[in-house]
């Protein structure tokens, strides 16, 4: 097995450097190693550009996280949580607008429901509402400073008490305030801290009973909308990898159709500059799809689902997971080489087209009729029919003179 995969892997590099078996120059080979990271960064480029062609769950459902935090928290229906949902979307249109998801050009649409909610949320910032807010904050900062004043006055009072307690005269006293008027001043500030939280919640009432408020209220509550958005979210959560994939391997596949046919042209016609070329274009296709469809395998949901479906199937033991996974991939690998064989590596394939054309099966140079061995690379290019001892082409099927089926000869 692993003299198949060193013959494969010399074979591979001697087409990426060499020309009719000669290695090219160090110039050149740098020249096509330049060639390749340009169009290698360039085909990475266009897989990036494509991948973001359909619209991604985030944008198709840009409403889809206001829902969920409504709708999960625990206290949801409670006056706080209404008020502060409110606040918080009055905040956020001030600050940063909902986002304008374009989807001109772009695979999908966005959900009814999310246009719905784009609409109420922005109308939620009425001139009635943001007084009511900016009220609110400004109460909110007075009971604040209020707070504070109170706590240095409590200190002071408590100062005040310890050097009344101690016995010490008035004149020394570090707080030019008795107790008593202290005393005064914080519960001025209590009582007035108690009125402006009167005020705010009358305020707050007022904020979620705007109609404007109401109806974004009333939105975000709505369950059964919910459970639908929720669902499509998770259908186009669970797809959009999929679709990603698909539309890079569309962009990779003509590439690498129209490479593999110069490829063949240019080997077909002993082009040897051109042949080099073309492999390393191939190669260079290659190599993002094969890294795509890596990822795809590791990260795609699809996979997901399957191991998921596993570990359900064995008890909730992980572990079977880790042995899908390593069956799997090489499973995967070796069909991912077979189709290789196949297509690119397959000598019976090219033998025969060589051998009609009167070239070599190696090196696909032209030969005469009468060449044995290849004066270009010295391959052989006969093997002894079993049956009439005459020569027959290699990778061929059957004997030319006696029609003996020779592949069990080798």
């Amino acid at each position: 097995m692993f003299s198949f995969f060193r013959r494969i892997g010399n074979k591979f590099v001697e087409k990426l450097t060499n020309i009719r078996h000669e290695p090219i120059n160090k110039t050149s080979l740098i020249i096509l190693i330049l060639i390749d990271i340009f169009v290698l960064f360039n085909v990475f480029s266009g897989l990036n550009s494509i991948s973001q062609w359909p619209l991604a769950p985030y944008e198709e459902f840009p409403c889809f996280n206001a829902y969920q935090n409504y709708q999960t928290a625990e206290k949801k229906e409670t006056f706080a949580f209404k008020v502060s949902t409110i606040e918080n979307r009055i905040e956020q249109n001030k600050q940063s607008p909902l986002p304008y998801v374009d989807n001109s050009n772009r695979l999908g649409e966005v959900d009814n429901l999310c246009t719905n909610h784009t609409r109420l949320s922005k109308a939620v910032n009425t001139p009635e509402t943001v007084r009511l807010k900016t009220s609110i904050d400004r109460l909110r900062n007075e009971i604040s400073s209020s707070q504070q004043e109170i706590q240095t006055l409590q200190r002071q009072y408590n100062s005040t008490l310890l050097e009344k307690i101690a016995g010490q005269p008035t004149e020394k006293s570090i707080n030019k305030v008795n107790a008593d008027r202290i005393k005064s001043e914080i519960d001025r500030n209590q009582q007035q801290i108690a009125t402006k939280e009167k005020q705010i919640v009358a305020q707050q009432t007022q904020l979620i009973q705007n109609p404007a408020a109401d109806a974004y209220l009333k939105l975000l509550s709505n369950t059964p909308e919910y459970e639908t958005l929720k669902k499509a979210y998770s259908t186009a959560e669970f797809w959009y990898p999929n679709k990603q994939l698909l539309l890079q391997v569309l962009f990779l596949l003509p590439l690498i159709l129209i490479a593999y046919i110069w490829h063949s042209t240019a080997i077909r016609k002993n082009l040897g500059l051109q042949s080099l070329l073309s492999w390393h274009l191939l190669a260079i296709f290659c190599i993002p799809l094969v890294i795509k469809f890596f990822e795809f395998i590791q990260f795609g949901n699809l996979v997901r689902v399957a191991i998921e479906l596993i570990v359900k199937l064995f008890g909730g033991l992980v572990f079977i997971a880790s042995y899908a996974f390593i069956l799997i991939i090489p499973l995967l690998g070796l069909g991912l080489i077979k189709l290789l064989q196949i297509w690119v590596f397959n000598p019976r394939v090219q033998a025969k087209k060589r051998i009609e054309k009167v070239r070599c099966i190696n090196c696909n140079s032209k030969l005469r009729l009468s060449d044995e061995f290849c004066p270009y690379c010295g391959y052989d290019q006969y093997i002894d029919c079993s049956n009439c001892h005459q020569k027959a082409y290699k990778y061929s099927n059957f004997c030319s003179k006696c029609g003996h089926k020779i592949e069990s000869d080798r």
